[in-house]
C-alpha cells in the first residue's frame, strides 16, 4: 500500500500506512523514529528525521515491505537473512520486498561439485589433480578472474536449488569423473573437471575441462583441462614423464609438476564473505608425484578444500576435496584418486 500521491492527505493515511497509537500527531512519523523506517522517501524527497515536518512530506510514500522466504539453513547477519543449501532443496519466496524494504534483489553464491582426482594404471605414472567446481557470485569476484555478477531478481515463487555432488575418485586409467553442476535462481555453475588419467604408457593423459580444469597425468607433454570463463582456471600441464599437474582452482591455475618429482599443487580458491564471515571455496586437487627420493611429493591441495595428491608407489589414499566447498580430489597412482567435494548454494537478501 502507498499513501495518496496527490489531493487530500490526512493523518489517518499515515496511520493506515505506518501504524501508530492514538492520539496521533505528526511527530510520531519522523523517519527512523520507530514507525517510519530510516531513509523512507517519496516523490517529494526523503521524509525528515528531525526538524520541520508536514503532511506534504508523505505524498506517495510506502512503508517498507521486506522479502520473506524459506528453505535451506537460515541465519542472519545485520539486516540480511542468509539461506545456505548444503544439499539440494527448494527456496520459496512468499513476499518480495518493495523499494523501501530493500527491493527484490538477492545476492548469491553458487559453487558446483569438484572433480575427482585422476589415476594411472599403466604402471609408470600418476594421476592429475581434479579441477575445482565452478564458482559464481554477486558478493565479490567470481571464479576465473570474473567480476562480481549482478544480483538475482526474486519473484514470489518456489525455486529449485541443486547442489552438485563431487566426482568420485577415478579408479580406471581410462575413466573420468567430473563434478556435478550446482544451480539456483537461474544461475548455474559448471562441475569441476576430472584429473587426467592414463591406462597405458602411451595413452591419453590430458586433464579434463570443467568449472576449473583437471591437471594432466604423468606421461609427457599433456595439457591441463580448461576452466569455464568467469568460473575457474585451467589445470596444470606436464612437460615430461615424471609427475602430474595440479587441478585448477576458482582463484588460480593448477601448477605443473615441481622439480621433476613432486606433483603440481592445486590452484587456490576464492574467499567469499556472503555468510557473514570469510570462507574460501573451490580449491584444486594436487597432482600425484614420484617417491624416488624418499620424500612425500604429492602436490598440495589448493586453499578452498582441494585434496592432496599422493606419492608414487605409496599406499596412501589421495586426499578428498572438502564437502560443500567445491574442492577437488587429489591424484593417485595405480589406486583410486581422491573424490571431489560437493558444492554449495547461498542466497542473501535484506529482511529488516
Amino acid at each position: 500500500m502507498t499513501t495518496p500521491s496527490s489531493g487530500e492527505l490526512t493523518i489517518q493515511d499515515l496511520v493506515d500506512e505506518f501504524g501508530g497509537t492514538a492520539p496521533h500527531s505528526l511527530s510520531e512519523y519522523y523517519a527512523g523514529g520507530g514507525l517510519v523506517p530510516s531513509g523512507t522517501s517519496g516523490p517529494g524527497g526523503a521524509v525528515p528525521s528531525s526538524g520541520q515536518i508536514s503532511l506534504s512530506n508523505f505524498y506517495g510514500v510506502s512503508n517498507a515491505t521486506y522479502t520473506v522466504a524459506t528453505g535451506g539453513t537460515i541465519t542472519t547477519s545485520g539486516d540480511y537473512k542468509i539461506h545456505t543449501f548444503t544439499s539440494s532443496g527448494t527456496f520459496t519466496v512468499t513476499t518480495v520486498g518493495n523499494a523501501a524494504g530493500g527491493g527484490s534483489a538477492a545476492e548469491f553464491l553458487v559453487v558446483s561439485g569438484g572433480g575427482g582426482g585422476g589415476t594411472d594404471t599403466s604402471g609408470g605414472g600418476g594421476g592429475g589433480g581434479g579441477g575445482a567446481g565452478g564458482l559464481r557470485t554477486s558478493y565479490g569476484p567470481s571464479g576465473g578472474g570474473g567480476a562480481a555478477e549482478s544480483d538475482a531478481t526474486l519473484t514470489a515463487t518456489a525455486y529449485t536449488v541443486t547442489v552438485g555432488a563431487g566426482g568420485a575418485g577415478v579408479s580406471s586409467g581410462s575413466g573420468y569423473t567430473p563434478g556435478s553442476a550446482s544451480s539456483a535462481l537461474g544461475i548455474s555453475a559448471s562441475g569441476g573437471g576430472s584429473g587426467g588419467s592414463r591406462a597405458t604408457p602411451s595413452g591419453p593423459n590430458a586433464g579434463q575441462p570443467g568449472g576449473s580444469g583437471g591437471g594432466c597425468a604423468q606421461g609427457g607433454g599433456g595439457p591441463g583441462g580448461s576452466g569455464t570463463a568467469n568460473q575457474g582456471y585451467a589445470g596444470g600441464n606436464n612437460a615430461d614423464e615424471h609427475a602430474a599437474g595440479g587441478g585448477g582452482g576458482a582463484g588460480q591455475a593448477g601448477s605443473p609438476y615441481v622439480n621433476g618429482v613432486r606433483g603440481g599443487p592445486g590452484g587456490n580458491g576464492v574467499a567469499v564473505s556472503i555468510t557473514g564471515s570469510s570462507v574460501t571455496y573451490a580449491g584444486g586437487g594436487g597432482g600425484s608425484g614420484r617417491d624416488e627420493h624418499g620424500e612425500n611429493p604429492g602436490g598440495a591441495g589448493g586453499s578452498g578444500g582441494g585434496g592432496v595428491g599422493c606419492p608414487w608407489g605409496s599406499t596412501n589414499a589421495a586426499g578428498a576435496g572438502t564437502a560443500n566447498t567445491g574442492g577437488a580430489g587429489g591424484g593417485n597412482r595405480g589406486a583410486v584418486g581422491g573424490a571431489g567435494g560437493s558444492g554449495i548454494v547461498v542466497i542473501r537478501y535484506k529482511y529488516q
